[in-house]
């Protein structure tokens, strides 16, 4: 890793490092835009009274049509979904807690992810955007629906619960590949052949909508033609003449129509890309395969002499500069539990396809080249592996992890498509998955409608509940006590662990409850008052069934909650049942009130909940039965909701962003000898420091857990210092170590390649690690640009060293 200041500013650098440069001066500082704000809201006060779905289509048009349009020096892909360089967007239709931070002025001086603002923007947001929406948004509408318990809950630290589609939905990989055939010309064809039957008024306005939306795209991506053109003629440079020149004949013919070129293409892609989030949100509105979508492009310009290897990484790097250059503004509790500047836009490469042969092309690693040498923070790359794998490819992303070069992740098609399958999805349809954001499932590209991330479920909350007949006065000083969950057995009447699963399974249960009916308010409310259009038009099965996604038109439909802190709960009912029942070592009395007072007074005990009892991720089953068992409760409480508003089904997964630091917080301590307000355990990962018998081990106890009951996926997160994998010996013993981890079942994997000292020195002086990318759990993200609770969190994880492997 080179320190940003090392760079030598003289150097004659290439066009994507010149970008990379200028990416690095924008983003300790990102503009937030009120653009879309703005012409959403003009939109909306003069379309009162019209069908809500046209509405939000002409709502997007006049964003399209008037949002800034720019063009920034050596760009090749282009295009803005808010009219900045680098920055975020302000959506005041959805979340009211924002707009409360932007009246108050909190937005560019918070610790987190802060933003600026002009004062006119500022003056403008308070005056004429926010007021509008004052009890229209989507959250309010949403409250009018749940009942007062859910509603007290909902964003509060100590609650066990996080709503994620207070902000939006997102979470989606789109149909690109249709766009990129048929153009949206083609798609405006087959609307009118549905437009031509006769409908009810209702299917006519979604096909309306849809007309009006695609025909919006065509617009905005001309006035981006008309935009280079106004600048070639200004341009003195003759190579930067011809560019734009080159640009304005693409977006002139991207996407309205199929794409031809491999530019083409990509700049479709992106057009595409940026207006999803300009209809819904900016959140994991990401690429899938995209080695598997380009390709054809790819092979066909280099068939004909137009395109040069080198040519293609440019363009491709140009796209990822453009992906990185989307920043997330959330309000300031979410910035606990989701910070960094980022999107969680995922790029997906390798795999199978549907006669079970090996996907892998030359365009999978000229991908990987292009995210190592650019290697930012977006896209989130990832990569599909198997048992026939290209040999040499599997060698080039193992040697990518083994350095961490690449920041890129693992999945296991040999796993998770008979997962897909188990849900209810094709062979077909399930061999060409794509990835969501951090590392979501159940996405069939342009067939399916997640909310891939609806919500995020505090497993070790359930337990405390369970430890104190579901009242709260042992838990967080948040709150003041009370009933807060099912009312169970007092605690000294447990007579086994038994006892103890049944009580949480009870709490469990209750709160699930809870969630399914906060989750049923959004989906209704986003059915209601935030129809997609737009990309309803390009999602299968909408258009013959003329239905918008929000409303259940895709193919496929699913909502999924994670699960955070799985090794927490693990870790505890295995201590519990050697220490209080089996060994009586220490008395359930005890336990409650060490937990009560925080260990305080109780060191002695809290010593030996930590060493006397196994934990999770050291590959011992008398723990790793726990986390199986826990995961088989919370996949059964949900499937006892299903099915879902939009007629599809609840399915878990298990990773945290960093909602394990905000989770924690809330959190009392646990059985385990974790002590309040510490972070979680993250995804399938062990809890921190606890996973001592080396990495082998803690692959082994990931591996048992059953997949097919985790229909949205699950982050295994392992830190290696650096020196673990020197030379090509430390490459071959990676890529063994990943090879055996898939073979015994594993699903997911992901490594942090950085030591403690260059962690501790970054914190420190952040100035001089601006580039330093780390894996929280499912994404990547500048370390530097980590709340401190969060960073402490990567630093305090177990790093195995050199000689463990």
């Amino acid at each position: 890793m080179v320190k940003v200041t090392e760079v030598e500013k003289g150097k004659d650098l290439s066009r994507t490092e010149r970008l990379k440069e200028r990416h690095f001066s924008l983003i300790s500082n990102p503009e937030l835009s009120i653009e879309r704000a703005k012409y959403v809201t003009e939109s909306y006060k003069e379309t009162e009274g019209e069908p809500e779905i046209i509405r939000r289509a002409k709502a997007i048009k006049n964003v399209l049509a008037k949002i800034s349009v720019n063009i920034w020096p050596d760009e090749l892909i282009v295009g803005s979904y808010n009219g900045k360089e680098l920055g975020g967007a302000f959506y005041p239709d959805a979340n009211s807690r924002l707009s409360i931070e932007i009246e108050q002025d909190l937005i560019d001086d918070r610790e987190q992810d802060p933003f600026s603002l002009s004062p006119a923007d500022l003056r403008e947001a308070k005056e004429d955007i926010i007021p509008y929406w004052r009890e229209r948004t989507l959250e309010d509408h949403a409250r009018e629906r749940w009942s007062e318990e859910v509603n007290d809950r909902v964003n509060m630290i100590g609650t066990g619960i996080i709503f994620t589609e207070v902000q939006g939905i997102g979470h989606i990989v789109l149909n690109y590949q249709k766009v990129l055939k048929v153009g949206l010309n083609g798609i405006i064809k087959e609307i009118d052949g549905y437009l031509s039957l006769k409908e009810d008024h209702k299917r006519r306005d979604f096909y309306d909508a849809a007309k009006i939306s695609c025909r919006a795209v065509i617009d905005f991506a001309e006035r981006y033609a008309e935009k280079a053109q106004d600048l070639m003629r200004e341009e003195k440079d003759e190579g930067r003449r011809k560019e734009l020149e080159e640009i304005a004949r693409i977006c002139r013919k991207v996407p309205a129509k199929p794409a031809e070129t491999f530019y083409e293409a990509l700049q479709s892609i992106y057009f595409v890309n940026i207006i999803a989030r300009i209809e819904d949100y900016e959140a994991s509105v990401s690429i899938g395969r995209l080695d598997q979508i380009l390709y054809p492009y790819y092979k066909g310009d280099m068939e004909k002499s137009r395109l040069s290897r080198e040519e293609a990484q440019t363009l491709l790097e140009c796209l990822y500069l453009k992906l990185s250059s989307i920043t997330l503004l959330l309000d300031d509790l979410a910035e606990l539990a989701f910070g960094g500047y980022t999107t969680w836009t995922n790029a997906v490469v390798g795999g199978i396809d549907e006669n079970g042969n090996d996907a892998t092309n030359e365009l999978s690693f000229l991908a990987l080249d292009a995210r190592e040498h650019i290697c930012l923070h977006q896209p989130n790359f990832g990569v599909r592996l198997h048992g026939g794998t290209d040999p040499r490819f599997f060698d080039r992303v193992s040697r990518s992890m083994a350095t961490g070069k690449g920041k890129i992740q693992v999945f296991n098609d040999e796993i998770i498509i008979p997962l897909f399958e188990e849900q209810g999805i094709t062979h077909e349809d399930a061999t060409n998955y794509g990835i969501i954001g951090c590392v979501e499932l159940g996405s069939v590209p342009g067939k399916s409608f997640n909310s891939a991330d609806a919500a995020l479920f505090d497993l070790p909350y359930c337990l405390s509940l369970a430890l104190n007949r579901g009242k709260n006065d042992v838990l967080s000083p948040f709150r003041g006590g009370g009933q807060m969950g099912f009312v169970t057995k007092d605690p000294n009447e447990f007579k086994s662990i038994d006892d103890v699963i049944d009580a949480y399974r009870e709490q469990l249960n209750y709160l699930v409850a809870l969630f399914a009916e906060g989750l049923e308010g959004f989906a209704e409310s986003y059915a209601e008052y935030h129809p997609l259009p737009f990309i309803s038009s390009i999602t299968e099965d909408c258009l013959k069934e003329g239905k918008d996604v929000t409303w259940g038109g895709a193919k496929y439909n699913f909502t999924s909650i994670q699960g955070v802190g799985l090794a927490n709960v693990a870790d505890s009912l295995a201590a519990i049942d050697k220490l209080v029942f089996k060994e009586k070592k220490i008395t359930m009395d005890d336990l409650v009130d060490a937990i009560e007072k925080n260990f305080e007074g109780y060191e002695p005990l809290r010593q030996m909940l930590i060493n006397r009892a196994p934990k999770y991720g050291n590959d011992d089953d008398e723990v790793d039965k726990y986390a199986k068992r826990v995961v088989e409760i919370f996949s059964d409480a949900w499937k006892g909701h299903s099915p879902d508003y939009r007629g599809g089904k609840y399915i878990i997964g298990l990773y945290a962003a960093t909602t394990n630091v905000a989770l924690g917080m809330g959190d009392p301590a646990f059985p385990s000898g974790r002590m309040y307000g510490e972070p979680l355990s993250v995804g399938i990962t062990p809890a921190q420091g606890m996973n001592t018998s080396g990495p082998t081990a803690a692959l082994k106890s990931a591996a048992k857990i059953d997949y097919k009951l985790v229909g949205n996926g699950g982050a295994l997160n392992l830190k290696f210092n650096p020196s673990s994998f020197k030379g090509e010996e430390g490459v071959k013993r990676f890529s063994s170590l990943l090879k055996t981890y898939f073979e015994i079942g594993g699903i997911h994997l992901q490594c942090n390649m950085v030591d403690r000292k260059t962690l501790l020195a970054a914190k420190e002086r952040p100035e001089e690690y601006k580039d330093l990318i780390v894996r929280p759990a499912g994404y990547s993200v500048y370390f530097v640009q980590l709340a401190p609770m969060a960073q402490d969190d990567i630093i305090s994880r177990t790093e195995y060293q050199e000689g463990e492997i």
